[in-house]
C-alpha cells in the first residue's frame, strides 16, 4: 500500500482548499511532491520518513499529531498553488494542451500566476508556523533532534547559536 503524505482527498476538500468537483486523480501526484520538497527539507529527511511512517501507521502521538496538523495546510495550500498550472496546462501525446469546458471560461495565464502566488502566501505562513512551532518546541520530537536528522533546513540554521535566526536584512540600491 502506498503512503498517504499527510493530507488527503477528504482533508483537501472538507477544508475548502480543492472544489469538490476536481478529480483527485488529478493532483494526488502533486500532494507527494509538495510534502517532500517543501515540508522534508525543512523538517529535515530522517524526521519526515518518521512522522510519515507514524502517520500511515496512526500511531502519531499527541505532540506529532499538533506538528501534522500544521503541516497538512503548508501542504495543502503549496498542493493548490501548484496545482492551478497543472490542472489548466497538461502535456498530452500532442504536447501541452489548455484544459476547456463548454460551460467555464478558462483564465488568462496571468490570472492563474495571481492565484498560485495567492496560495504560495498562505503556504509560507504556514510553514513559518511549523518552523516556530518546532523551535519552541524541539525537545517534543526526539527524532527531529536526533543526530541522524542532518538536513533540516531549520535545525541547520541555528547551529551556530540557539536563537534560531536566520537573519533578516535589506538591501537598498
Amino acid at each position: 500500500m502506498a503512503n498517504i503524505f499527510f493530507i488527503t482527498e477528504a482533508f483537501l476538500k472538507g477544508n475548502g482548499i480543492m472544489n469538490g468537483n476536481i478529480d483527485a486523480a488529478e493532483y494526488t501526484g502533486l500532494i507527494q511532491g509538495c510534502a517532500k520538497s517543501f515540508i522534508k527539507k525543512q523538517i529535515g529527511s530522517y524526521f519526515f520518513n518518521d512522522l510519515l511512517t507514524k502517520y500511515n501507521a496512526q500511531t502519531l502521538s499527541a505532540d506529532e499529531i499538533l506538528l501534522v496538523e500544521k503541516m497538512q495546510f503548508a501542504i495543502a495550500w503549496r498542493l493548490k498553488s501548484e496545482a492551478g498550472t497543472t490542472l489548466t496546462y497538461q502535456l498530452k501525446n500532442k504536447g501541452y494542451q489548455k484544459q476547456n469546458d463548454d460551460n467555464a471560461e478558462s483564465l488568462e495565464l496571468k490570472e492563474v500566476t495571481y492565484l498560485a502566488d495567492s496560495y504560495l502566501q498562505k503556504a509560507i505562513l504556514e510553514e513559518l508556523e511549523i518552523k516556530d512551532f518546532l523551535i519552541a518546541n524541539k525537545d517534543l520530537y526526539p527524532a527531529y533532534l536526533s543526530t541522524e536528522n542532518k538536513d533540516s533546513t531549520i535545525k541547520n540554521s541555528c547551529s551556530t547559536g540557539n536563537n534560531y535566526n536566520e537573519g533578516v536584512g535589506m538591501f537598498i540600491i
